[in-house]
């Protein structure tokens, strides 16, 4: 191949978390020269402590009708899953005004049918690229359990059934025996779940990422690692990515650095629509109790997943300064909570952790061109979904670069939807 045809062939990936290596491998093996830079060391960041879930389930927008029912008792709560500092209300406001409005109906059914074409065919696309990089050992289809203790939480959450249909997510109601009988080790007084049979989960999100990495490495890819600072455009049209070690020439540059994102692409006029929306997990090596599958605590907000080295257990919603002081207290919290619902769990062996989402308003992540600049392409905002959604939204972003059609509908994902 000469000079040229390699040049025209070159893509930087500015992220090295799921969603960036999920880009970069997909486009290594659709031909790209492709080269990553990160701040960080790969898998360093959110994607690393994920809860390892791959729901069918979460095809919802942040701001739920029941959710806002029960906004007030859950920001009350001492161990409640959402929590909002407030030196952080001022940037809420207007990210929270926005959620609110997609609970109109046309808008509502809008995000529901765009998160779910993308998380419909999530899982195949995630094994195939696993199966890629030899990663396919960590991934399992086993289904889903959510469980419940209350009555009334139990009937609201039922109310989405005919939702979770219409999208082809396949849902079934459980009585407390038949949840039981699924896992043993779950509390007398569960009173019902609901099984999604296509759910699947990741035994180690970290590995998985590491495996794409390895992969892209042996195969000829390159990672700097150094800070991300603009993007140049030479007068051939020829990209430069300006880092703070150099300069990195590319014909074309996709954004996927998670929260960072955003700020990379004020240059270009949007408006910055992204929160940092906290996560903690608590990593416990022997909890003593054994699941088959990730079960989600109703009531609760928070998932306990079997991996590899143990039992996680990942949730909750912190919103304030990407970079404030993690409260801890917020993970060992997890281990209280479960204990409820896995009363043989124990945690004498525990390691905390905390991670910043980036999340927008409608829940839908941001994946695109740059509006009026060929060549520049951003994915990011995935919010809970990113493990779940990084292979398909792979496929998208190279189907983009390669100037194909995507897999999806790529017009709800537009980051101009925010101004």
């Amino acid at each position: 191949m000469d000079s040229s045809a390699l040049n025209s062939r070159t893509v930087v990936v500015v992220g090295a978390g799921i969603v960036g290596l999920s880009i970069a491998l997909r486009l290594q093996l659709e031909g790209y020269e492709v080269k990553v830079i990160d701040k960080l060391e790969p898998m360093e960041g959110c994607s690393a402590g994920n809860a390892g879930y791959f729901s069918e389930a979460n095809i919802f927008p942040p701001a739920t009708p029941d959710l806002l029912g029960q906004l007030p008792r859950l920001l009350m709560s001492r161990d409640g899953p959402l929590v909002i500092r407030p030196s952080y209300i001022g940037k809420m406001l207007p990210w929270s005004l926005r959620a609110v409005s997609v609970l109109k109906p046309q808008p509502y059914a809008r995000v529901m049918g765009a998160l779910a074409s993308l998380i419909i065919k999530s899982q195949d696309s995630i094994s195939q690229l696993a199966r890629e990089a030899n990663a396919g050992h960590l991934l399992t289809r086993d289904g889903g359990l959510h469980v419940y203790k209350n009555l009334g939480s139990f009937k609201v959450k039922q109310q989405s059934l005919s939702l979770w249909k219409e999208h082809g997510v396949s849902a079934e109601v459980l009585s407390g025996d038949e949840s039981r009988a699924m896992e043993p080790a779950l509390a007398s007084d569960i009173i019902g779940g609901i099984y999604f049979p296509n759910s699947g989960r990741c035994s180690d999100p970290k590995e998985l990422g590491m495996h794409y990495f390895r992969y892209l490495m042996a195969s000829g890819a390159t990672f700097i690692k150094s800070a991300f600072q603009r993007v140049e455009r030479s007068g051939t049209g020829r990209l430069e990515v300006v880092h703070s070690s150099g300069r990195i020439g590319a014909m074309k540059v996709v954004m996927a650095a998670g929260y960072a994102t955003s700020q990379m692409l004020k240059q270009y006029g949007y408006t910055n629509a992204l929160v940092s929306e906290r996560g903690y997990h608590l990593m416990i090596s022997h909890p003593e109790v054994y699941l088959g599958r990730p079960v989600v605590f109703g009531e609760a907000y928070f998932a306990a997943t079997p991996m590899d080295h143990g039992l996680r257990l990942a949730g909750t919603a912190e919103f304030c300064r990407a970079d404030a002081l993690p409260n801890m207290k917020r993970a060992y919290m997890l281990q209280r909570l479960a204990k409820q619902y896995l009363p043989g769990l124990s945690a004498v062996t525990s390691e905390p952790w905390m991670g910043v989402r980036p999340s927008l308003p409608d829940g839908l992540p941001a994946i695109g061109q740059v509006k009026d600049e060929p060549g520049l392409f951003y994915a990011f905002g995935h919010a809970h979904n990113g493990l779940t959604t990084s292979a398909i939204t792979a496929h998208c972003v190279a189907a983009l670069v390669d100037s194909r059609e995507p897999p999806v509908d790529m017009e709800p994902f537009d980051y101009c939807r925010f101004g």
